[in-house]
């Protein structure tokens, strides 16, 4: 297997050199101008490895390491150069993150033991990330899976919350981060566990609370913080959920919105989103729902509020039909609440079918007994394909 390196240097010469005498394990890919480096890194990566010259006309070998960063923050980076003074050597570990100083003229059989080096780096960054994100996710769909068969009604408005987070982040153009937004979704009503499933079910069919009801709601997303806070990787998916019924207008304001912090973006959708879906849940149709947010400049993000009205609702591709259990599958959308014949509430309206919730739901068919048939949203080409 070739390792792709990327090679920025104004020298052509020296860049010719570098194809030529690095080994075959090497796939070599040069750029003659920081901006062209920048260009390939963009369109070509990842690359394993990064070699920058020092100095280049219009940009620094240190900065366009630094600016590596924002494109392929797992590469790992190497700056030469001619020029080693001590404090060249500090700017590049601080500005750029290095991983080696390499001074010209550079023999060749050393450049290549820092790359075989730089490889293993990168190889040990890419597979410890892989493994932490697998860990991460299987954990996070285990809460989810325990929050659907303790409080169908919270991962009920968990589940919808996950669709109205992706669309909004798809708009604002943050998929980038759109996973650590997904999983803050999924998360956000994890403190429901400590609340009476009645008391959910009657706040989201609009019904009175007392004043100990209100406080428990008030409570569960610290509730919910304190349940993660032990789990690595987390910390700002615990801010976002600590902080999803804080208003826009608590949140700092920024010169613009790319130097928002992700845990504050994320609270706002999180506020945003659970909100809507409250509004939904006790009839309000959606455009006058979006209408009713958009006027509360203060309560909510103006720019997330603006990005819904693209969301579909499910009134556009889908079609409504009634069915049973053993015709579930996962691409149905429930479109009313699901009850066992002995009056146990087993999903809510607005819920993605997924393989957990299927199981289940037969499970109760053959057991207790389900209420059938009931309603769905069907994709419109699977309806057709039916018919």
């Amino acid at each position: 297997m070739a390792y792709p390196i990327l090679f920025v240097d104004d020298d052509v010469t020296l860049l010719k050199s570098f194809k030529r005498t690095l080994p075959a394990q090497f796939k070599v890919v040069t750029a003659d101008s920081p901006e062209k480096g920048l260009r390939i890194l963009a369109e070509q990566g990842p690359f394993s490895v990064i070699v920058s010259d020092m100095k280049m006309p219009g940009m620094s070998g240190i900065e366009m390491l630094s600016r590596s960063k924002e494109i392929c923050p797992d590469t790992i980076r190497i700056l030469l150069t001619g020029f080693a003074d001590q404090q060249t050597a500090i700017d590049g570990v601080n500005k750029g993150d290095l991983f080696r100083f390499l001074t010209k003229p550079c023999e060749i059989e050393n450049l290549n033991r820092v790359l075989r080096a730089g490889v293993r780096q990168y190889q040990l960054i890419v597979s410890e990330k892989e493994l932490l994100e697998q860990t991460l996710f299987g954990t996070v769909r285990v809460l989810s899976q325990i929050l659907a068969l303790i409080n169908p009604t919270a991962q009920g408005c968990a589940g919808r919350l996950k669709r109205y987070v992706r669309h909004i982040t798809k708009e604002l153009l943050l998929e980038k981060d759109g996973w650590l937004y997904e999983i803050a979704a999924m998360l956000s009503q994890l403190g429901c566990l400590a609340i009476p499933p009645d008391v959910l079910t009657r706040r989201a069919n609009g019904g009175a609370l007392s004043a100990s009801e209100r406080e428990m709601l008030q409570q569960h997303p610290s509730v919910a913080a304190r349940f993660l806070m032990h789990i690595p990787r987390l910390e700002e998916v615990i801010e976002m959920i600590s902080n999803q019924d804080k208003p826009y207008a608590g949140f700092p304001k920024y010169a613009a919105q790319e130097n928002y912090g992700r845990a504050h973006l994320g609270a706002q959708i999180l506020h945003l989103g659970l909100d809507l879906d409250r509004l939904l849940m006790v009839g309000v149709p959606p455009g006058k729902a979006l209408q009713t947010l958009g006027k509360k400049s203060e309560e909510y993000n103006p720019a997330m509020v603006a990005s819904l009205h693209s969301f579909d609702f499910g009134l556009q591709n889908m079609v409504g039909m009634n069915i049973h259990c053993k015709e579930l599958n996962t691409r149905m959308i429930l479109d009313e609440d699901i009850s066992t014949k002995t009056g146990v509430l087993l999903a809510t309206r607005g819920q993605q079918v997924t393989e957990a919730l299927m199981k289940g739901m037969l499970n109760y068919s053959q057991t207790l007994g389900v209420k059938e048939p009931f309603a769905v949203l069907v994709p419109l080409l699977d309806f057709e394909i039916e018919a």
